[in-house]
């Protein structure tokens, strides 16, 4: 299954946060091939930017991540999708128009207000507990 990982999902892992655990084994799935990853380019800026914030290292994760997970990006076209969605977080809606661009099947984020369009938006409790 194809799945599109929020930079929420991995600030939860890297940063030790409440969902760690979950965020934990969902990444330990993609690592073993159960599922496939996806991840928009500027997750991994604002995971950095926000470890960096943290006084966290971030790169050896940075380095697990890409070895393990699609890096995907924005194109123009995909950017006018984004800005023409019914949403107020752009980069929401980034993530969703290239979620939807990769043919993921679900989003899994732990952002309460993500946009919800045609694509199933799950958090990492729900995703864990459905799929793992």
């Amino acid at each position: 299954m194809k799945i599109f990982l929020d930079t929420n999902i991995l600030l939860d892992l890297l940063l030790e946060r409440e969902k760690f655990e979950e965020a934990m084994i969902i990444l330990n799935s993609v690592e073993r091939g159960i599922h496939e990853a996806v991840i928009l380019d500027i997750t991994l800026v604002n995971v950095d930017y926000i470890a960096k914030k943290q006084k966290v290292d971030a790169k050896e994760f940075l380095k697990l991540i890409v070895k393990n997970c699609k890096i995907t990006s924005v194109s123009n076209d995909l950017s006018l999708e984004a800005l023409a969605l019914d949403n107020n977080d752009f980069e929401d809606s980034l993530q969703y128009v290239c979620a939807k661009n990769e043919a993921c099947e679900q989003i899994v984020t732990n952002d309460k207000g993500f946009y919800v369009g045609e694509l199933e938006v799950l958090s990492s409790v729900g995703f864990v507990e459905g799929f793992l």
